[in-house]
């Protein structure tokens, strides 16, 4: 029979382990007021992909109503403050007559009940104060981080009550992507459950690829965890890639209109490689060639097929890498079907020259 055969090339240096996964935020916000109130300012940013900085006033209700309950409650503690001066004067002067044996000790004791009441009348009114000025800072309802706006609900008018969610934001410095990695990924990447508690220096490199235009643009990333749980539909480990500058444009790669780079956004599907460990010199064979069982169909200098086991080190869209024994760079693999195969079957090839024969 015919077949096509490529031949087996020579490989070395670490291997990358690739995967798929959508951009998503590590930190996504539901913004929401903690008091009811009327809402009297919202933020020119506070729009739908819109950008804001930390601490800014994202929406700002009505403070007059919590204004006027302050300065009650301001106004009730100088009263609870007064009570108390008076009380501390009146067990003073009781002790003075006491002296004098002109009162006797119950007075005394009436007297200081009075003046405890009086402090703790005082404490609650200043309680009070505290919480009417928290209610005054919490008519401004503040941005926790620089991000960038996912939704908003909404607008000048609004009346609003404690927990209604007014806007979705995520943190725009922070961007992250989960790739799924068998265990044959895993092993090639090495210890990734170490680089949790590594420095950001020692942890395993990675890159982001994103289409855009018909071009390549790539981010430099990190292994930043592996989630605690395997996918139980899939058996496949979740490992978690931070992009080290999120608000950088995307650098292209290869031709294409760079014109404008875009930046990356949350809900981009990216390719992720990520830099596994090195497993020495190994072989690089077409994916075709890599069959059920991990096996190839080598040819020998007769051009007669040999059925060897090689092992997988990195399987990709296009090439594997593998090590196997009695396979060199130069020897051909056959990469078309065959219905019926046997070792030592004789076969006419097409799509590279022999090999030289060293065996």
């Amino acid at each position: 029979p015919l077949v096509r055969v490529e031949p087996v090339q020579a490989s070395s240096g670490p291997l990358a382990v690739g995967g798929h996964g959508v951009v998503r935020p590590r930190a996504e916000v539901v913004v929401g007021a903690e008091l009811a109130g009327r809402v009297v300012g919202v933020s020119p940013n506070l729009v739908s992909g819109g950008r804001f900085a930390r601490d800014e006033v994202l929406v700002r209700l009505d403070p007059e109503p919590v204004a006027a309950a302050l300065a009650q409650a301001e106004a009730d503690a100088a009263s609870a403050r007064a009570a108390l001066a008076l009380a501390e004067q009146t067990v003073r002067r009781t002790e003075d007559l006491i002296a004098q044996g002109f009162l006797s000790r119950q007075a005394l004791d009436e007297r200081i009940a009075s003046r405890d009441q009086a402090k703790a009348g005082l404490a609650r009114a200043e309680a009070l104060v505290r919480q009417r000025r928290l209610d005054l800072a919490r008519t401004e309802v503040r941005a926790p981080f620089d991000g960038r706006v996912l939704v908003e609900r909404v607008d000048v008018g609004d009346t609003v009550q404690p927990g209604r969610e007014l806007a979705r934001i995520h943190d725009a410095r922070e961007l992250e992507v989960a790739v799924s990695l068998g265990d044959r990924e895993m092993a090639q990447v090495g210890d990734a459950w170490a680089t949790q508690d590594a420095a950001k220096a020692s942890r395993r490199a990675a890159q982001l690829h994103v289409e855009h235009g018909g071009t390549t643009y790539r981010w430099d990333a990190h292994i930043d965890r592996v989630e605690a749980a395997l996918d139980s539909a899939t058996r496949t480990f979740h490992v978690v890639v931070r992009v080290l500058d999120a608000t950088a444009r995307g650098e292209p790669v290869g031709p294409g209109d760079a014109a404008a780079p875009p930046p990356l956004l949350v809900g981009m599907f990216a390719r992720v490689d990520i830099q596994g460990r090195d497993p020495g010199p190994h072989l690089r064979l077409p994916r075709e060639a890599l069959r059920d069982g991990d096996v190839v169909w080598a040819l020998d200098a007769n051009s007669a097929i040999r059925i060897l086991p090689v092992r997988v080190l990195r399987d990709g869209d296009r090439h594997v890498a593998v090590m196997a024994d009695g396979l060199a760079p130069g020897d051909r693999v056959v990469t078309s079907a065959l219905q019926v195969v046997t070792h030592g079957m004789p076969v006419r090839a097409t799509g590279a020259e022999p090999a030289a024969a060293t065996r």
